[in-house]
Formats: structure tokens, sequence, C-alpha cells
């Protein structure tokens, strides 16, 4: 894949829309684990510990290799994503430092439909595990969101996990339930 491309399917990992359907909850407190069946092409895990009142849905028309979304029931505007793309870089290194990473994801974001500002929330850090977490605001004709993402590259697989909040709604026991649920995402 070219990097043209990469900052493509980058992009479209952050950024895509968060649609669900209804589908079976997830135990409190339990992880999601995401790990291939015996008939899997591709053969990728990961775990996420979504808040207990998150159930998982799928997008009506999946446009990534995997994907599984999460939202609270008869709540709009507090979502979470994950999605999975194969690529050719072994590194989120090879493909920029957090803040060029988070530069472009911004980019992105901005030059999206009904986008009119993004702004960082907080400087994009890597983590010790190897992963870059990016907190971005979006202002738009849908209102203004706050979004918390954490991007991997392991073993040829892109995983992001996107939060999505209304900004009015992001108080301090948002972002600690957010941020619990940013650190706990990891391939496997």
């Amino acid at each position: 894949l070219s990097r043209r491309k990469i900052v493509g399917q980058l992009a479209s990992l952050v950024l895509c829309p968060i649609v669900v359907g209804a589908t079976p909850a997830v135990a409190s407190d339990e992880a999601y684990v995401r790990t291939p069946s015996p008939n899997d092409k591709f053969k990728f895990s990961y775990t996420v510990t979504p808040s207990p009142s998150f159930e998982p849905g799928n997008k009506p028309l999946k446009t990534h290799l995997d994907e599984i979304n999460f939202s609270i029931p008869d709540v709009r505007g507090y979502t979470l994503g994950v999605t999975v793309d194969p690529v050719r870089i072994s590194s989120i290194k090879d493909f920029g430092t957090p803040e060029e990473v988070a530069a472009r994801v911004v980019t992105a974001e901005v030059n999206r439909d009904g986008v009119f500002e993004v702004t960082l929330a907080k400087d994009p850090v890597e983590d010790s595990a190897g992963c870059y977490d990016i907190e971005y605001i979006s202002d738009g004709k849908r209102g203004k969101k706050r979004f918390a993402t954490r991007i991997y590259i392991q073993d040829g697989f892109l995983y992001v996990l996107t939060v999505q909040s209304k900004e009015a709604e992001f108080d301090e026991a948002r972002e600690k339930e957010v941020q619990a649920c940013v650190k706990s995402f990891r391939p496997l």
C-alpha cells in the first residue's frame, strides 16, 4: 500500500460513522475478545472492555476487514467502535510520530462534509505498549463531539479504537470511563 492509501485507510478507520444494530449485551465488566475462527482467512485478535452499559452491534454496511460497534441503548451520541484492516507496514512508527499521525487524523476529520473545526483536546502520546492515543474535538453541523482513539499496528494489521461522545456530556465521570476503555484496548 502506498503512503496515501494508508493515510486514507487510517482516516476511514478513525472517522468511520458508528451506526449500531441491536445484538445481545456484553456482560458487565467483561472484556470483549475478538479471536479468529478456523475458517477466517485473516488471523487477528484483540480485546477491549467497554463500559458495562454498552451493547455490541454491527454496521449495516461493512467498510473494513473487521468492525464492531458498541452503544448504550436509548443514549445517542456516545459510541465505541473498533476496526481492523491489513497494512504493509510493521509499526505505527513507520507511519509517523504521534504528532504526525494526529495531524493526519485532524486533517481528515476537518475535510469531512459538515465539519467546521477540529482541535486536539490533548497532546497525542505513544503508550508504552507501542500504540498512539489521540484525543480531539470536532465541531460541525451535527454538534460538537469528543473523540478518543487508540491506534496500533501489529502483525500486519491496523487496529483502531474510537470512542465518540457529545462534548457537552464529556464530564469528569465520562472522561474516566472513556480512558479506562481506551486503555483496555489491545491486539492479542
